[in-house]
């Protein structure tokens, strides 16, 4: 890997996204708006003191309320900090060493108190609540039935205002790599528009209705890609979870007929539009790969071996045409003691060694839960092995 002289963070990455040389491991962290508050209280302070005094404010109420037994609001608020204004997460993943960071969408359209509970829509018109939990779940689809799908209104992402943090984070980290987010025709869908169950019902009881449907989906989403390019993203990630542990949503063939051309599609605007892409998909991957290359995906994250997927395997087959963004197992890696765990980011360093296109990325979000002490060995391993003294 070390060919060169030093390059910034974005020449990194897009050299490990085209399979070219580069002068250092590239790697990517990616945090839960949780940790990134846990982690700016208890392990590493950000530089800037407004936002740091907020985020260990919001832990402190988080983690002392009980956390997941803490009141809803102490709960929500720290996805605050994922989004324009603060931009705390983003700036604080990049200070921690990230070559790169995902910017998406903003969703957020209306917030209502309800029997004293916080309901939240988004633009596309889900329904959404925060639950038992730390995240929004869908509620009340934005379709119930073919009427409501054949008469739907998408929303409109012509407004430039909906693009400034990727504008704002352009100006601040020229020398950063920036991913803008956006949905592909399954997975957003099928969790928030229709419901798992609904969607694939519909898919096999109105297959025409539903294709125009999806097709007319990745040409509003493309509006959206095309802006976030303009903006100053360099890699265009598109959100897309085809897999449970140890299988897909779909057949292969299913997920061909009714997924694949639309993922292409929105491949191919990225690359007019002079944009690598990176395709974003949790769950078992093993049999969609040959159909990845196809479509001429450049980067495949997250490769979790939670669900079943076989990095040895892969890249050996794989790794001349795809590079895959994995390696840290932040989901398996909570439970391991320290030195397991530091073996498993060395092992995935080595294969990844092996071949050009490889990053060092977390296989999913890093979530407050992980202990401190996996967190400090997590980090001290990523840069011995950038650095070159870490016993490999």
């Amino acid at each position: 890997m070390n060919t060169k002289s030093a390059m910034t963070s974005r020449e990194r990455i897009l050299a490990a996204g085209r399979g070219l040389p580069v002068d250092r491991l590239p790697v990517f962290y990616w945090l839960n708006p949780h940790a990134c508050c846990r982690m700016i209280a208890e392990y590493q302070p950000l530089g800037k003191w407004g936002v740091n005094a907020l985020a260990s404010f919001l832990w402190r109420r988080f983690h002392n309320g009980g956390e997941l037994k803490s009141h809803e609001y102490w709960r929500a608020l720290p996805l605050l900090l994922d989004g324009y204004p603060f931009n705390a997460l983003t700036e604080y993943t990049f200070q921690l060493g990230s070559d790169m960071v995902f910017i998406g969408h903003n969703l957020l359209q209306s917030v209502r108190l309800k029997k004293g509970h916080l309901i939240i829509t988004d633009v596309y018109g889900v329904v959404r609540s925060l639950g038992s939990g730390i995240y929004v779940d869908m509620i009340e689809p934005a379709i119930k039935d073919i009427s409501e799908l054949q008469k739907y209104v998408f929303p409109d992402f012509t407004a430039e205002s909906g693009y400034e943090l990727i504008r704002m984070n352009r100006r601040r980290h020229p020398e950063k790599c920036l991913c803008a987010g956006i949905f592909g025709a399954f997975d957003f869908p099928q969790t928030g528009l229709f419901g798992t169950e609904k969607m694939l019902t519909m898919l096999m009881d109105y297959p025409e209705e539903m294709q125009t449907f999806m097709q007319r989906w990745t040409e509003n989403e493309i509006v959206a890609l095309r802006h976030s390019v303009k903006a100053g993203a360099d890699i265009v990630l598109i959100y897309d979870d085809y897999g449970y542990n140890n299988r897909t949503f779909m057949s292969p063939r299913m997920w061909k007929k009714f997924v694949f051309p639309h993922l292409k599609r929105l491949v191919d605007t990225a690359h007019e539009a002079g944009a690598l892409t990176l395709l974003h998909s949790c769950g078992y991957q093993m049999t969609l790969l040959d159909s990845y290359i196809e479509a001429g995906i450049d980067m495949l994250q997250a490769f979790q071996p939670l669900a079943g997927n076989d990095f040895t395997a892969a890249y050996a087959k794989y790794g001349d045409k795809l590079t895959f963004v994995t390696g840290i197992d932040t989901q398996r890696g909570e439970t391991m003691n320290l030195q397991e765990f530091q073996d498993d980011i060395v092992n995935a360093y080595k294969i990844g060694c092996t071949k050009p296109r490889f990053v060092l990325g977390f296989t999913h979000e890093m979530q407050y839960t992980m202990p401190d002490a996996n967190v400090r060995v997590l980090f001290d391993t990523v840069a011995g092995l950038q650095a070159g003294t870490c016993e490999i």
